[in-house]
């Protein structure tokens, strides 16, 4: 498993540790909390079902509302130690720790010239 200070990235996600955890945990204005789906946390979607996912009992996510075209902005709370986990049984990414604080992740985007428009990269 790996560990980092800073900045680390899973596949497409880019993680960034901000700090340790506010004393104000509410979910800040403009954000929409995450729900949980079967007890973790999906904060990289896969189109085939590969997910990148964090344990849901030992974390939040909120979700920002209005981006930049075709990003996508999430700040996670960890609670407790966990990973950051990429679901696929063969040619996965390395699971990555996360210490308790407080994170920003950020999801790659790309540009399409013929369709004039900006897009999350899949994974």
């Amino acid at each position: 498993m790996k560990t980092f200070k800073k900045i680390a990235a899973q596949g497409e996600i880019m993680i960034e540790r901000i700090g340790p955890l506010p004393k104000d945990r509410a979910t800040p204005k403009g954000y929409t909390p995450l729900p949980a789906e079967n007890g973790v946390l999906i904060v990289g979607h896969s189109e085939t079902g590969h997910h990148h996912c964090v344990n849901a009992k030992h974390g939040s996510v909120a979700v920002m509302d209005g981006p930049p075209e075709g990003m996508r902005i999430l700040r996670l709370l960890v609670e407790q130690a966990t990973p950051i986990e990429h679901l696929r049984p063969t040619d996965t990414h390395a699971s990555i720790m996360l210490e308790p604080g407080e994170y920003n992740l950020r999801i790659a985007r790309e540009y399409d010239p013929y369709e004039k428009l900006a897009r999350q990269v899949a994974d």
